[in-house]
């Protein structure tokens, strides 16, 4: 009798266990993931995520890491998996509601006489060169030479969280020129560097760099508050506003023009994006120079032999009075800071 109970007593416990840790997997909450050599929370949110622009919220799970720029192989940090499960219940959930009429929307079926319909000849869809984060993160030059004369509409004062580095989705405090209502966006951008002539190192202008889009939300302890809504880079306390425009994407064309223009690379910088990797350009000609949203141009270097050669296809997506951004379409060669550029013959 004595060992029945002792053989029940155990299978009671086995059961427990069993159930105890199988609801331990269950409410688990991140999933741990060990930093490789040459990640960053871009990189990490892009891949476990399939949003780079999530990695604010990977951050703010891991506040052992002070600098987000900073993070070292073999750290092991946080991922929460509500972030990793959302996209494919987003999915399941349209799906399921797109399978599902409504039923005051349910009509009996009705016997119609069959139609003759002509056959719609659709047409064909122009895919996009360059999209609108890859030209408002692009930045542009500005034509005042001296810092102090770049003067925006306002600029981030501070924020609600006493943080003073930000990332999509965070919050901060605003000034504004003119009051600025519930729903006004703006641009937030900072000048960088002075950008001088490679051939006549006259001054042209102050990059401006372009790290993010905030809106406002309303007004919190006298303060108007903002959320930042897109992030292309860190976003700073004192960083500037410009005022919100919609940015229209470059399209590819089978015939792109290619206007007779000589000019000079005057400036260069790489940047990363969720859809890749962009070698992005400066030239010394723009708009007063009858250059057009997606020209396309030829870029010349000159070796050590003193011989011109190609360097590389650059085509324009965004344009000011006196320059303009282009993006490498191809390189045969490095191309640099005073390489020459013409049209395509």
């Amino acid at each position: 009798m004595i060992k029945k109970i002792s053989l029940i007593g155990m299978l009671a416990f086995m059961v427990i266990a069993f159930s105890f840790l199988t609801s331990s997997g269950q409410d688990m909450e991140y999933k741990e993931y060990k930093v490789l050599k040459g990640d960053t929370l871009w990189d990490i949110s892009t891949k476990e995520i399939k949003d780079p622009f999530l990695w604010p919220k990977i951050w703010k799970e891991n506040p052992d890491i002070k600098n987000p720029d900073r993070i070292s192989p073999s750290q092991t940090i946080k991922i929460p998996l509500k972030l990793i499960q959302k996209e494919p219940e987003e999915e399941a959930a349209t799906e399921k509601a797109a399978a599902i009429p409504e039923p005051s929307k349910i009509e009996p079926a009705k016997e119609e006489p069959p139609k003759i319909t002509e056959k719609k000849i659709e047409p064909v869809k122009k895919s996009s060169f360059a999209d609108e984060n890859i030209i408002v993160s692009s930045g542009y030059i500005t034509d005042f030479v001296k810092k102090e004369m770049i003067k925006g509409v306002g600029r981030i004062s501070g924020s609600p969280s006493g943080r003073t580095l930000f990332g999509e989705s965070d919050y901060v405090y605003i000034k504004t020129d003119t009051p600025a209502n519930t729903g006004a966006k703006f641009y937030v951008m900072r000048p960088t560097t002075l950008i001088r002539h490679p051939k006549t190192k006259l001054k042209l202008g102050y990059h401006i760099a372009v790290p993010g889009v905030l809106e406002v939300v309303g007004i919190e302890n006298g303060e108007t508050k903002a959320k930042i809504t897109k992030s292309f880079a860190d976003v700073l306390i004192g960083d500037m506003l410009e005022p919100f425009y919609e940015v229209e994407p470059v399209i590819e064309e089978e015939s792109p023009r290619r206007p007779d223009v000589s000019g000079v690379v005057i400036a260069s910088h790489y940047m990363k994006l969720i859809s890749g990797s962009y070698d992005i350009l400066f030239i010394d000609k723009g708009k007063k120079d009858g250059l057009e949203l997606g020209d396309v141009l030829m870029t010349k270097s000159v070796d050590k032999y003193n011989n011109s050669r190609t360097s590389g296809i650059i085509k324009i997506i965004n344009l000011k009075p006196t320059t303009a951004t282009a993006i490498i379409k191809r390189s045969e060669s490095a191309v640099s800071v005073g390489n020459e550029i013409s049209g395509l013959k």
